[in-house]
């Protein structure tokens, strides 16, 4: 689920919201969001038997949930890496726009 929000959001982001900050602030909430929902979701399997998650094993600790812990947050930096990515784009087309052409020839 935060694969996909990444992929569809963070981008256009980064291209729709002139301030980075905000840009940014508005992926880590919706992010947040997300998140949570995910985590609850795969708890609840986990209550109810599955293993694809998390493991049964009450010995393996902190040890189980690292590797989820490592993904989410390398999705997170990504989403970040997008945010400013579609900012750069969005400066970058605006400078490229911006700049004026004179067609009648230079003036001597």
């Amino acid at each position: 689920m935060i694969a996909i929000l990444t992929l569809l959001v963070a981008l256009p982001l980064g291209l729709l919201i002139r301030n980075r900050l905000a840009a940014y602030l508005t992926y880590a909430v919706v992010f947040g969001q997300v998140y949570t929902f995910q985590s609850l979701n795969l708890i609840l399997e986990w209550v109810n038997g599955s293993s694809e998650a998390f493991t049964h094993d009450k010995t393996a600790g902190l040890g189980a949930t690292l590797p989820y812990l490592i993904v989410t947050s390398a999705i997170y930096a990504a989403g970040f890496g997008l945010v400013t990515l579609g900012h750069w784009l969005r400066n970058r087309r605006r400078s490229a726009t911006a700049t004026e052409v004179r067609l009648d020839g230079p003036t001597v």
